[in-house]
């Protein structure tokens, strides 16, 4: 577990945060134009996403194990 609490630097949120951030709304896009599928159906799919990402995820877990290997 991350005691920390982390904060980007300001040259990382206007670089690389920005870039991934423009990435991901572009891909959304992307799809929804694709496929045609709904805001609720992006939303969702975030949130799927999101979760994986939460601290007590099995996949957050498993990445921080690496990370200190």
């Amino acid at each position: 577990m991350e005691n920390k609490k982390w904060a980007p630097s300001k040259e990382e949120n206007l670089g690389v945060i920005t870039s991934v951030y423009e990435f991901i709304k572009d891909e959304l896009s992307e799809l929804q134009k694709t496929t045609g599928c709904p805001d609720s159906f992006i939303y969702d799919f975030i949130g799927k996403i999101q979760n994986e990402w939460h601290p007590k995820s099995c996949q957050s877990i498993v990445r921080n194990k690496k990370r200190k290997n």
